[in-house]
C-alpha cells in the first residue's frame, strides 16, 4: 500500500454520487410537489424514533411496510411519513392527517429512525435502482431528505448503505447536519474490507470523513439520539508480533471532527510498522487508557508517556445517557466486569482518569446495558432493571448500586413490579411513570407504574389503590418486531397487533390526557376506562347469554352482531345482510336476523339511560363523528392513513368473524334481470330467429336453384361395366 495511506486526514470526499445538496445541482435533485404550509419551527421532541414532534406537528411512519414494497415516489401510502398538527391530535381528528414524503421511510435497525432539523426531515428509504437486470436493488437503504412542508424530496442518495441495518444517527452541531454511521465490511479503501468504521457525512458539502479506522465498538446516545458525540473502544497492536496488547483504550469523538490524530504514524515512529500495508485512523480523543505495567510497552498510542496502570484495563462501554457512559471494566485477576461511570469532558488524565476499583458503582455491571437510568440533573439517583420476573428500582446510595444479593432485602433495592417477565419500553422521568411490557401477548402489551415510592408502598394491595399499583392499558399490543411505543406530548402511538389489527400494523393513538384536561391520567383513571372498556363484551355475553329472557329464536345471532358493532358501528350492512340472508331460508325456519336483533343493535349504537348501555352514553367526537363509550373508536384510533385495500380486508375480516356470511347470488342469469330487460331479450330473440329462419330460407332457394342449374347441363356420357357373372369383382370395394 502506498504511503498516502499513513498521511491521510480523517477527511474523504464521499462515496456519493451526484449528490447535489442544496447546492449548484439546484433543484434538479429533488422531487416538487405542493407546499402543505404550516408552522413547524422550533426545537424537535422525540428525534430518532418512527415519530418526532416538530412546531404545531407530529411526524410519524404511517405504520409498517416491508423494503420489497412498491417504493416509486407518490405511490406509498403505508410506510410514508405523515404528519398530524397538535390541534386536531387534541380534537381526536386522526384520520385528518397529511402525507408529507411519499416513499417508504425504513431501517431495519430499530434504534434508529426519522429526524428532523431545521426545514428538513431526514430518513432512510429503500433503493429504487434497478442493476443491470432490471431488478429494484429494495436491499440497498439511501439516505434522503425531505422538507417539512412536503416539497423538495431527493430524488438521489446522500449515499447509499449495501444493507438496511446500518447502525446510524442524523445528528446536528454548529447548526450543520452530519449523518454518522458504523460501516462493517468497509469498501470505502479497496484493501479495507472485513473491518468496522466510524463514519461522519457533512450534508451540507457531501464530504464524507473516516473518523475511525477498524474501531472496536462504537456506543451512541441511546436518549438523546441527536447527539453528536459517541464513545468508542480501540485495541492496541504491537505491530511487531502482529497481535494485539492486552488492554485496551476509550475514545470520543463529535461529528464535526476531521484531523487524524495519528497522520504521522510511520515505520520510523512505530515499531514494526509496514508503510506499505499498516493503517490506523482516528480522528478521536483519548479518555481512558487501559495500560498497564507488565507485558505492555509505551507506544505512539499511549498520550501520557510513562505512566500506566497497575494492571490491564479492558473497557465496554454500555450506556450512555444524559452526557454520562456507564461501562465496564475488567483486569487479568478480575472478569467481574466492575461498573463505573464518567461524564463528558472530566477526565484529563487517560491514565490518572482511571477510577480507583473501590470506586465502582456495581461489582457485576453485565446487565448496565439494558438498565433504564435515572437522574435528578447530571447526578444519578436510581436505575430500574427487568430482572427473572417483576422489575426493581436500585437507588444510587454513597456512590453505589446495591448489590442482586439484596434485593427486596433493604429500602433501597426493592421490585415495582412483582410479576410477568418484562420488557422496559419508556421513562416519563418528568411524571415517574414507568411503561412496560409484559410478555404473553401479541406483540407489546402496555403497562404502567409510577416508580418514585417507597418499598411499602409496591406490597401487594388491592388493584385501584394507588398509582404506585401497577395498570395495563386496555387491550393495547404494539408490533415487537418494529419501534418501541413512542410517547410524544401526552399521546401514546404505537404500530397495532391489537385484535383485528395484526395483519396491518397501522399506528394507533391513544390520549393519555384525563378528559378535558392537559394532566395526564392517573392509574386510577386508567383502571376505571379498562373496566368500562372491557366490560362491552363482558355485558353482550352476560345479558344475551340469558337464553330464557333472549330465546335464539327471536334474538338470533344477537351476541356476535353486537361485538362486530363494537368495532364497526357499521349498521347498514347488518341491515342489508339481514335481508339477503333471509330470504334465503325455508318458510318455517328461523330468521338469521330478526328484527328483535336489528333493535338491540340499534340500542347499541344509541345508548340511553333506560337500556342496558346506560353506562356507555358518554360520547367523544372522534374523527368528526360522535362515538360512544361501547365502540373502540372512544378509546383509541387508527392515525393517519389506511390503503383503500386494507380498509376492506379489515371490514372484510371483521364482518367474516362476527357476521353470517354473505349468501351467494344463486339465480340463473335470466331470473336476474329486470322486467325491462326482460321484455328486451324476448324481442331480440324474436328477431334474431326471424333473421335465421330468413337467411336459412334464402340459403335453400339458393342451393335449388343452384342445383337446377347444374341439371340442365348436358351429361356425360359412362362407361357401363356388367359385373353380374364376375364373382371376382367386389362392388363395394372402394
Amino acid at each position: 500500500m502506498s504511503k498516502r495511506f499513513t498521511k491521510i486526514i480523517c477527511m474523504a470526499t464521499a462515496v456519493i454520487s451526484a449528490l447535489g445538496i442544496a447546492s449548484a445541482a439546484g433543484c434538479s435533485n429533488y422531487f416538487d410537489s405542493a407546499s402543505l404550509g404550516g408552522n413547524y419551527a422550533g426545537e424537535a421532541v422525540s428525534n430518532g424514533g418512527f415519530a418526532v414532534g416538530k412546531g404545531d406537528y407530529i411526524y410519524f411512519l404511517n405504520g409498517v411496510e416491508g423494503n420489497t414494497a412498491d417504493n416509486s415516489y407518490g405511490k406509498p401510502v403505508k410506510g410514508a411519513i405523515y404528519r398530524i398538527s397538535n390541534t386536531n391530535l387534541k380534537s381526536r381528528n386522526y384520520n385528518a392527517a397529511e402525507k408529507v414524503v411519499p416513499v417508504v421511510a425504513y431501517s431495519s435497525n430499530y434504534d434508529t429512525g426519522i429526524f428532523a432539523y431545521g426545514d428538513y426531515i431526514y430518513y432512510g428509504t429503500p433503493s429504487t435502482a434497478k442493476n443491470s437486470e432490471g431488478e429494484v436493488q429494495n436491499s440497498v437503504l439511501d439516505m434522503k431528505r425531505s422538507k417539512l412542508d412536503g416539497t423538495e424530496t431527493m430524488r438521489n442518495a446522500y449515499i447509499s448503505f449495501p444493507s438496511l441495518n446500518y447502525d446510524y444517527r442524523f445528528v446536528e452541531e454548529n447548526g450543520v447536519v452530519y449523518l454518522m454511521y458504523v460501516a462493517e465490511d468497509e469498501t470505502l479503501f479497496e484493501e479495507s474490507s472485513g473491518v468496522t468504521n466510524l463514519h461522519s457525512l457533512n450534508t451540507q458539502t457531501g464530504v464524507d470523513t473516516l473518523l475511525v479506522y477498524n474501531v472496536s465498538n462504537v456506543t451512541f446516545d441511546a436518549q438523546n439520539k441527536s447527539n453528536s458525540r459517541v464513545y468508542y473502544t480501540m485495541n492496541v497492536r504491537d505491530y511487531t508480533t502482529s497481535q494485539n496488547y492486552g488492554y485496551n483504550q476509550l475514545y470520543t469523538v463529535t461529528a464535526s471532527a476531521t484531523e487524524n490524530k495519528f497522520a504521522d504514524l510511520s515505520s520510523e515512529t512505530v515499531n514494526g510498522w509496514d508503510d506499505e500495508n499498516d493503517r490506523y485512523i482516528n480522528c478521536g480523543e483519548l479518555v481512558l487508557d487501559g495500560i498497564g505495567s507488565v507485558g505492555n510497552e509505551i507506544t505512539a498510542f499511549n498520550k501520557e508517556k510513562n505512566l500506566v496502570n497497575e494492571l490491564n484495563y479492558t473497557y465496554s462501554p454500555a450506556k450512555y445517557v444524559n452526557g454520562t457512559l456507564f461501562y465496564t471494566r475488567t483486569t487479568p485477576t478480575n472478569s467481574g466486569a466492575y461498573l463505573f461511570s464518567l461524564q463528558d469532558n472530566t477526565v484529563t488524565n487517560s491514565i490518572t482518569g482511571n477510577a480507583n476499583p473501590d470506586d465502582r458503582i456495581l461489582s457485576d455491571g453485565s446487565s448496565a446495558k439494558n438498565y433504564e437510568y435515572i437522574f435528578n440533573g447530571k447526578e444519578l439517583t436510581a436505575v430500574i432493571n427487568a430482572e427473572g420476573t417483576g422489575i426493581s428500582i436500585n437507588k444510587f446510595v454513597g456512590g453505589k448500586l446495591q448489590p442482586s444479593d439484596k434485593l427486596d432485602d433493604s429500602d433501597d433495592y426493592f421490585k415495582i413490579v412483582k410479576d410477568g417477565t418484562a420488557t422496559l419500553l419508556s421513562v416519563d422521568t418528568e411524571n415517574k411513570w414507568l411503561y412496560y411490557s409484559v410478555s404473553g401477548g401479541n406483540g407489546y402489551s402496555i403497562h404502567r407504574v409510577d416508580y418514585s415510592g417507597n418499598r411499602g408502598e409496591y406490597t401487594p394491595m388491592p388493584a385501584g389503590e394507588t398509582d404506585k399499583t401497577p395498570v395495563k392499558i386496555l387491550d393495547l399490543d404494539a408490533d415487537s418486531s418494529w419501534y418501541k411505543p413512542e410517547f410524544i406530548n401526552g399521546y401514546l402511538l404505537f404500530a397495532s397487533e391489537t385484535a383485528n389489527m395484526t395483519a396491518y400494523n397501522y399506528v394507533m393513538c391513544f390520549d393519555l390526557h384525563a378528559d378535558n384536561s392537559d394532566k395526564l391520567m392517573t392509574n386510577g383513571e386508567i383502571r376505571t376506562l379498562n373496566e368500562l372498556y372491557n366490560g362491552i363484551e363482558k355485558l353482550i355475553d352476560d345479558t344475551y347469554g340469558d337464553k330464557d329472557k333472549y330465546p335464539t329464536k327471536d334474538y338470533a345471532n344477537v351476541q356476535k352482531a353486537l361485538k362486530y358493532a363494537k368495532y364497526s358501528g357499521d349498521y347498514d350492512y347488518l341491515k342489508e345482510l339481514a335481508v339477503a340472508v333471509n330470504a334465503k331460508i325455508e318458510e318455517d325456519d328461523d330468521l338469521v336476523y330478526s328484527e328483535q336483533t336489528l333493535k338491540e343493535y340499534e340500542k347499541f349504537l344509541t345508548p340511553t339511560a333506560d337500556n342496558i348501555w346506560a353506562d356507555y352514553n358518554k360520547t367523544r367526537t372522534v374523527n368528526g363523528e360522535t362515538v360512544y363509550a361501547n365502540v373502540q373508536k372512544y378509546y383509541y384510533g387508527v392515525l393517519g392513513e389506511m390503503t383503500e385495500a386494507d380498509v376492506k380486508a379489515y371490514m372484510d375480516g371483521l364482518k367474516s368473524a362476527y357476521l353470517e356470511d354473505y349468501p351467494e347470488d344463486d339465480t340463473t342469469w335470466y331470473e336476474g334481470l329486470s322486467t325491462g330487460e326482460k321484455v328486451g331479450f324476448i324481442v331480440g330473440v324474436c328477431v334474431g330467429g326471424l333473421a335465421v329462419i330468413a337467411g336459412v330460407t334464402v340459403l335453400i332457394v339458393y342451393l335449388v336453384k343452384k342445383g337446377k342449374k347444374q341439371s340442365d347441363e348436358p351429361k356425360r356420357r359412362r362407361m357401363k361395366v356388367d359385373t353380374t357373372d364376375d364373382k371376382d369383382i367386389d362392388v363395394y370395394a372402394d
